[in-house]
């Protein structure tokens, strides 16, 4: 058992920071950023599949972090479906 958390901690300890190679973007603004962009082309995540338009609406939560929430019509089942993250 201590093996295993060693091994979960050193790889969570992997995670940290900026990747080699890439860098932050300067003056990043948040408040453009928040709001409904719609897709216009995408690689289908699961929850994506058979939606048909997918939105995705990007707004700033109490706790000061970024809710996101994608929505999009199933065409299938005639419905309108929403996942919240």
């Amino acid at each position: 058992m201590k093996k295993l958390l060693l091994l979960l901690f050193a790889f969570l300890g992997g995670c940290t920071g900026v990747p080699e190679g890439l860098t932050v973007v300067d003056g990043f603004s948040l408040e453009r950023y928040l709001g409904t962009w719609h897709e216009i082309a995408r690689l289908d995540n699961r929850f994506e599949k058979e939606l048909e338009p997918v939105s995705a609406i990007y707004a700033l939560a109490p706790d000061g972090s970024v809710k996101v929430m994608n929505k999009g019509y199933d065409t299938r089942k005639k419905e309108w479906k929403n996942k919240i993250g």
